[in-house]
């Protein structure tokens, strides 16, 4: 793992009504999210001495009328990553997941709604860290990076999915 942070991640989570009302125990991943953010905080982020993270969980229908209204795309994402105040040292960011998108990729895929809920933390926080998914490249380093971190929760931080 690269040079880590000491810095420490100052960390909000929480959940629309409506994605709190079909997702009755999202707050059984609060802790996993924090702990995903927070272990790329501390590698991808070490010049950040100190970040305010806000995660919040949203259904479908939120997250494609936020990713319409605030950045005119007119499609259903899993992930939407602002970065609301940042200078060297700070950074204030809030990342907002789609529970219902999170759930249809882990179906597809395979994996857990944890694992999935885990890698969307990862990489909106990747987002934050500069790295980018535009292009196939990128998009292949990011998925890399996603990999890595998920691995990392699993083997040394125990984090079961």
């Amino acid at each position: 793992m690269a040079a880590r942070s000491e810095a420490k991640l100052d960390f909000s989570c929480s959940a629309t009504k409506a994605a709190a009302k079909s997702y009755l125990k999202w707050k059984s991943f609060v802790s996993l999210l924090e702990t995903a953010a927070n272990e790329v905080r501390a590698a991808e982020l070490s010049g950040i001495t100190n970040m305010k993270l806000g995660i919040v969980l949203m259904n479908d229908e939120e997250l494609l009328e936020m990713n319409r209204e605030v950045l005119k795309h007119d499609f259903y994402t899993d992930i939407l990553t602002f970065e609301i105040e940042r200078n060297k040292h700070e950074i204030e960011a809030e990342l907002y997941l789609s529970l219902d998108r999170a759930r249809e990729n882990a179906l597809q895929y395979k994996v857990t709604l944890r694992n999935e809920l885990a890698r969307l933390a990862i990489h909106g926080m990747l987002h934050l860290a500069g790295y980018d998914d535009k292009k196939p490249a990128t998009k292949k380093k990011i998925r890399e990076k996603e990999k890595f971190f998920l691995e990392y929760l699993q083997t040394e931080r125990s984090i079961e999915y």
